[in-house]
């Protein structure tokens, strides 16, 4: 069994969506003169690997707690811009689908990650997902639409049918192609929010 850890580590340093605010990680207390130690974070709820439900571009949208633990884990296979053609050859049922563009590898240049020349996703592929009718999706870039659109077309194909987004996942060059693995990507349990950090991982036999 190997784990994959499919996250991007949280820091000050982090980069975020250019419209979202930034991370804040204080210090509150220390061993030494609170004999304990203790931090306040303060970050957007699509922070760095995170999720999308539907309430964050649907008007009375399903929230975090809405949806059963169970929707946020399954069997999944990861797919890129030449092997998605291929998902009809899955013959495992499958709960998810991962899309490997390779631009998680530009996480750290913001400029370059959340810039107007970040790949884009296929829209067939989306219309098979919605097709499949797959509990989740997860991408490595910072959107499923493409920088700057105003539409979200892809948002709302997705989360118009209650599909899970995952956002900037990390280490997808770790999981073979069209492969079956479980995927697991828990928010914590907000009350009525639109989308979570998650600690995303992947799990092969």
């Amino acid at each position: 069994m190997k784990f994959v850890d499919l996250s991007h580590p949280v820091s000050n340093a982090m980069s975020t969506y250019p419209s979202d605010p930034d991370i804040s990680i204080i210090r509150e207390k220390d061993i030494d003169t609170d004999n304990s130690l203790l931090h306040s974070f303060k970050m957007g709820t699509h922070t760095g690997t995170h999720l999308d439900v539907p309430a964050h571009v649907i008007p009375g949208g399903k929230t975090i707690d809405n949806f059963k633990l169970s929707s946020f884990t399954g069997s999944a296979v990861k797919v890129d811009k030449d092997s998605y053609y291929s998902l009809d050859q899955v013959v495992d049922e499958i709960d998810g689908v991962v899309y490997d563009s390779g631009w998680y590898r530009h996480f750290n240049d913001p400029e370059v990650f959340y810039g107007p020349d970040r790949l884009m996703i296929p829209e067939k592929l989306i219309e098979k997902a919605v097709e499949m009718k797959i509990k989740f999706f997860g991408c490595d870039l910072p959107s499923v639409d493409v920088s700057g659109s105003q539409e979200k077309t892809l948002h709302h194909a997705l989360l118009g049918s209650d599909i899970i987004i995952y956002e900037s996942l990390n280490n997808l060059h770790q999981l073979p192609l069209l492969t079956p693995f479980e995927f697991y990507g828990f928010p914590l349990l907000f009350d009525g929010l639109d989308g979570s950090p998650v600690r995303a991982d992947g799990i092969l036999d």
